[in-house]
């Protein structure tokens, strides 16, 4: 790919589906692969099948439709990584996707994150997905709010950072 005199040194996966819960393993999977393909040397693969997990299940949770995108661009050039999911949901949904994902962000140091989102309710399924991403993945987020559609993107450096950062 070609923009004025700089090349990218880029490989792209852009998804758009329907998926079901009995899928989401398999975009996992599929993830991995694409990535152990794509930039092998970096050992992000499972990190960035993990992150693509965790959105992918809080799209389909919180999904008004079926209709999922998916678009994951390894830029070797740039040694960089950004994932996105893209759905659309309702005003209420959208709220609680906000209100974690600024919790999540509200530790300056992700592991502080994601030991605060698995303490505050150690019983309950889900809740703890963007903390884990900021965490397991060390990937930062952000989210995109255009109506009903809702775009969230991980995005961070494409080797995997020295786990020790965080002790």
């Amino acid at each position: 790919m070609t923009s004025g005199d700089h090349t990218s040194d880029a490989s792209v996966l852009f998804l758009r589906m329907q998926p079901s819960w009995v899928v989401v393993d398999d975009i996992r999977r599929f993830v991995e692969t694409f990535c152990a393909s794509a930039c092998p040397w970096a050992e992000r693969e499972e990190q960035l099948a993990l992150a693509t997990h965790e959105l992918v299940q809080n799209a389909i949770l919180n999904a008004s439709t079926p209709d999922i995108e998916l678009k994951l661009e390894v830029d070797r050039g740039r040694e960089r990584v950004m994932l996105s999911v893209s759905n659309h949901a309702r005003a209420d949904s959208i709220d609680v996707l906000r209100a974690r994902l600024d919790k999540a962000q509200s530790h300056p140091n992700p592991l502080d994150g994601y030991v605060a989102a698995l303490r505050e309710d150690p019983e309950s399924r889900g809740g703890i997905g963007l903390a884990r991403i900021r965490f397991e993945a060390a990937l930062d987020l952000a989210l995109e709010v255009q109506g009903e559609r809702v775009t969230v993107t991980a995005a961070g450096p494409l080797a995997a950072p020295d786990p020790a950062r965080f002790v």
